[in-house]
């Protein structure tokens, strides 16, 4: 019997199921990943994406020649492409992870699975996160996630994966991002300051996390500045699949044992302490990760429109030009156009200022959060479409089930930023002033630097008022108690003990923060 590894999010050996489930079946195994135009040239792709991919996969090519296994790699949509493979190598199944992608993805797989029905062939799907398909109540959902990430060790990479000849199909060259998708290069991204997302680079990252700097994770990870160091910086191998969230917990279970057994011992009781915090903080946004994804595997219809209905009565203002200074950086309010030209050039935000710029543009902004999710979307290298329309939707304030939160950009600058250091960096027209100066500049403008395009107190009061007259009408009360029942959390006791890891917990439930952490 022969089979496709189809890979997809899930670039790596180590803790695949859907791997070990077709060694375990099948004769022989064929790796193949599909580089596909739709998908990589998509509104919601961009460089970040494409370039995280091909790194991962050159990677898992490096692993698999090393137990003997050679990586088809072809340059098709789907289904087409395994049309064109099926005449050449004849396989009978297919099996790959779970995935909750955004809409294009989706409805790809649909076709494949039209196609593999024609064809009699099985695919086989499975899991790969606390994420459930067909998920009808969430009442028992954290039993489940407790057994699929908690209650069981981690699968081992395997040694050797059995397979016919392929050489003759002539398809293991990963081509470079600049030959295969030139029109997504950017000259503003600075790509020594990009994440490399691969496998070996996942363990390393990991290691690093766990056994240094995560000490600083709690209370480092609201700091723009200090989030590149102090943030686990695990969510884009989160996202590309490179680590699984089992491995994760299981090293933050072994890890957290180490401080308890430190702290039993006396030495350095303090300092295991504000550690074992640390990581508690860190598990929680693992938790809230699959919270969120759920909601998009749960009503895929959320990235075309809200998951609230209510809501989509909201007026915003229509001006194309905001949106165009918003996402270029160039705003006039400082923090956030640091924020903004960061992410052009690294990728990389951590989330209390992602928060802060989709809440900016929503409220003060009046940009609707349709027309800013997918130029978002492109600039973060661990985009991954659940947390993403399920944030832009929350930091928008439109869920309707959660209190509504505005972000004031000179409030998170004197908070995160007093010393103006993460402003200056990426926006050098401020370079010349002071932190004093750079804080009043939206009634004190400055030579060189943008003005201030809108009057955003005013802004703020009016879409405060427009947001809470639908949340307190009955059609947006009604609207409410559907998502909540739906989609909101079932848990209510902060620190919840879950499945066999005695000292990993889940989260309260007002705790929103997670990740970009």
């Amino acid at each position: 019997m022969r089979a496709l590894w189809w890979i997809k999010r899930d670039f790596r050996l180590d803790d695949n199921p859907a791997l070990q489930a077709a060694l375990a079946s099948c004769t022989y195994l064929i790796p193949a990943f599909f580089l596909e135009p739709r998908v990589y040239l998509a509104p919601d792709a961009s460089a970040f994406h494409l370039q995280a991919q091909l790194t991962a996969l050159a990677d898992l090519q490096s692993s698999l020649r090393a137990i003997g296994a050679e990586l088809l790699v072809i340059k098709a949509d789907l289904p087409e492409g395994f049309i064109g493979l099926q005449q050449q190598i004849a396989f009978t199944h297919i099996y790959s992870h779970e995935e909750t992608g955004a809409g294009i993805t989706y409805q790809r797989d649909i076709a494949v699975a039209r196609w593999c029905k024609q064809q009699n062939i099985m695919w086989y799907e499975f899991p790969q996160s606390g994420v459930i398909r067909r998920l009808r109540s969430r009442d028992n959902r954290s039993q489940i996630i407790a057994k699929r990430l908690l209650d069981s060790e981690p699968l081992p990479p395997p040694t050797h994966i059995p397979q016919p000849d392929i050489r003759h199909l002539n398809a293991s060259v990963i081509p470079p991002l600049d030959a295969l998708a030139p029109e997504l290069l950017d000259k503003r991204i600075h790509w020594p300051s990009v994440q490399v997302v691969s496998e070996r680079r996942a363990q390393r990252t990991l290691d690093s996390f766990l056994q240094e700097r995560s000490l600083r994770y709690r209370g480092g990870i609201s700091s723009p500045n200090k989030a590149f160091l102090c943030g686990s910086r695990l969510s884009p191998h989160i996202a590309w699949g490179t680590v699984s969230l089992r491995r994760i917990f299981f090293r933050l279970h072994q890890r957290l044992n180490e401080l308890e057994d430190e702290q039993e011992s006396g030495v350095d009781n303090l300092l295991a302490q504000r550690w074992q915090k640390s990581l508690e903080s860190f598990s929680s946004r693992l938790f809230w990760r699959d919270h969120f994804v759920q909601r998009l595997e749960s009503a895929s219809y959320m990235e075309f429109s809200a998951l609230n209905p209510a809501y989509e009565a909201l007026e915003y203002t229509q001006e194309p030009a905001r949106l165009a200074a918003w996402i270029n950086g160039e705003t006039g309010f400082p923090l956030v156009d640091a924020c903004m030209r960061c992410l052009q050039a690294t990728g990389f935000l951590n989330f209390r200022m992602r928060a802060m710029v989709v809440n900016f543009a929503c409220f003060g902004l009046h940009i609707h959060w349709r027309d800013l999710q997918y130029p978002l979307a492109r600039l973060f290298t661990d985009y991954e479409p659940g947390i993403h329309f399920s944030q832009v939707q929350m930091q928008a304030a439109i869920v309707g089930i959660n209190t509504i939160r505005v972000y004031s950009p000179l409030k998170q600058l004197m908070d995160q930023d007093p010393d103006c250091q993460f402003i200056k960096r990426w926006v050098p027209e401020l370079r010349p002033y002071s932190p004093e100066q750079i804080a009043c500049h939206e009634t004190m403008p400055l030579p060189g630097y943008a003005l201030a395009m809108v009057n955003a107190e005013h802004n703020i009061r009016i879409m405060k008022a427009r947001i809470s007259h639908i949340r307190s009408s009955e059609p947006g009360q009604e609207s409410a108690r559907q998502v909540l029942l739906k989609h909101g959390s079932r848990l209510k006791q902060k620190g919840r003990k879950t499945g066999g890891a005695s000292s990993i917990t889940t989260p309260a439930i007002n705790q929103i923060d997670l990740f970009g952490d």
